[in-house]
């Protein structure tokens, strides 16, 4: 094979050698850098291109600053349709493969092969992106469907890695955080090289060229990265499972999916919850991207530029909300911490709809951006605990992927709402107030799973922080007032992603359209 030429690395100071490791951390950089360009820049471009093609204005009439509602369609609908349009599309054909490469991963050795082949197709699919124009801008929107569900493919073959990176729980956790670390990283810099560029040059308004300059740049990174990684960094495996012979690899995943699913509702009812409520947060977070870059460009009027300011800005509002996230779970429990950030998020989404009704509200958008991004670094930083420790223990890999499917199979539901919004030609901003449904579903589901204690036990897993959560030990011991010894240990507590075992985006902060 080729990876058996690389050195074996011994004295390597990225993860103590190990080489799936450095390229699980290689891969999802070069991944959140497509996905991100691709939301915030190429995105921008193809909906004012399918403006212009229906005949709509894009720039206000002289001496005016609002455009006026564009009511025209192209190709059966509004341009301001064309991204949830798209990304509704990805939700339903990224929902039906992942257990498709379920099976696959279980129970072929074909692991890398295809993850080598899904790798090289996302990478070529890109080169197109930066040729965008006015005259092959739906030719581009078609392939972006096409990018984001071979994203998703490349995303589950890339997950099976993760809980075999290494048997030291502690160690994987390390290893987790700097995973996101180093995606955070990439982002923001991609983020800024572009902005600043377009600045520098004087370009700020002009969307394509903006457009070109991140697609080249996301070409550049992903044609260096994604072949190194799967070629030299990332190993074969052999079948985890045998596959019965009265039954087909093209099914297997489905039904291996079912009964796991059964399983689950009969005997784990913290976990049924818990995958309920995450399939219905991460719904509408993922589509908040979506809708988002829709409305600022629809009716916000921003630019390519002004759209990846507003993003860069939920990517550094993550920071602080990892950091709460961490403090309110060692004080409360992760449920209730999750219930909290469900709650900003919910707020923040009302405000925007509210409060962002027109061009040149910069300040209010970004600091909705910024709040935003605070209450999905919160959320997720809790989902990661939440999915490795409320599970039954040598499960891993298998409720992996029951995680990644929980968080994808509704992904299409919020963006055919709006849809139909606007088409009705209801306001954008009911479209926007729609998304707090599926989060105030998910914090219900969130209280029906019980205190973490409980959602332990039924797994018969301990934990140091169930055993030092006072307030969750009162249910089962009576009520108890934490006393200061109780805090002090609670607060010695090793930090929460030390017991990480998987992550749910890889983008931190924010869902970028159709992405994984």
């Amino acid at each position: 094979a080729l990876s058996r030429q690389m050195p074996c690395l011994p004295t390597w100071p990225l993860y103590q050698g190990n080489r799936e490791a450095l390229g699980w951390a290689l891969d999802g950089a070069a991944r959140s850098i497509q996905f991100i360009g691709a939301g915030a820049f190429l995105s921008t471009s193809l909906l004012r291109m399918a403006k212009e093609a229906a005949g709509c204005e894009t720039e206000p009439p002289p001496g005016e600053t609002v455009i006026s509602e564009c009511n025209e369609t192209i190709y059966g609908i509004k341009p301001s349709s064309l991204l949830t349009t798209y990304t509704m599309v990805v939700g339903v054909a990224s929902s039906a493969m992942l257990p498709l490469m379920g099976a696959v991963i279980d129970y072929t050795r074909h692991r890398l092969l295809v993850g080598r082949i899904v790798s090289f197709v996302f990478t070529i699919c890109i080169l197109p992106t930066i040729f965008l124009n006015e005259s092959n801008w739906f030719a581009i929107a078609v392939l972006q469907v096409v990018i984001s569900f071979v994203g998703w493919a490349q995303t589950a073959v890339t997950y099976a890695y993760l809980p075999e990176l290494t048997d030291d729980e502690l160690l994987l956790g390390e290893w987790t955080k700097s995973f996101t670390i180093w995606q955070f990283i990439s982002m923001v810099l991609f983020l800024a090289a572009v902005i600043g560029s377009v600045s520098v040059a004087g370009k700020d308004g002009d969307d394509l060229l903006t457009s070109q300059i991140a697609m080249s740049v996301a070409f550049a990174v992903n044609a260096i990265l994604l072949p190194y990684v799967w070629v030299f960094l990332f190993e074969k495996r052999q079948p985890l499972h045998q596959l019965p012979e009265e039954r087909s690899l093209w099914t297997i995943g489905f039904v291996q999916l079912y009964n796991t699913s059964k399983h689950i509702a009969k005997n784990y009812r913290s976990l049924k919850w818990f995958y309920i409520s995450i399939a219905f947060s991460d719904a509408g977070i993922q589509a908040l991207a979506t809708v988002a870059i829709t409305y600022l460009t629809d009716q916000l009027q921003f630019t390519a530029r002004e759209n990846g300011v507003a993003i860069l800005l939920m990517l550094v509002g993550s920071i602080p909300g990892g950091v709460v996230s961490n403090f309110c779970s060692r004080r409360l429990d992760p449920i209730r911490s999750s219930q909290l950030a469900l709650v900003l998020l919910i707020v923040a989404t009302g405000l925007f709809a509210i409060f962002a009704t027109g061009p040149d509200q910069y300040s209010r958008t970004y600091v909705l951006a910024f709040v935003w991004g605070i209450g999905v670094g919160w959320k997720w930083t809790c989902d990661r605990l939440l999915a490795s420790s409320v599970i039954p223990e040598g499960q891993d890999t298998e409720l992996m992927g029951v995680f990644l499917f929980s968080g994808q199979c509704l992904s299409w539901m919020p963006p055919l709402v709006f849809t139909a919004i606007n088409e009705s030609g209801v306001s954008q901003r009911i479209g926007v107030a729609s998304l707090d449904v599926y989060l105030v579903i998910s914090l219900f589901g969130y209280c029906f799973m019980g205190t973490y204690t409980k959602a332990r036990e039924e797994v018969n897993r301990g934990t140091v922080y169930a055993s030092r959560d006072p307030m969750a030990d009162a249910e089962t011991t009576g009520p108890k007032k934490a006393n200061a010894k109780d805090i002090e240990e609670l607060e010695a507590a090793p930090d929460i992603t030390d017991v990480e075992q998987c992550t749910n985006d890889p983008t931190p902060g924010v869902g970028i359209i159709g992405s994984p």
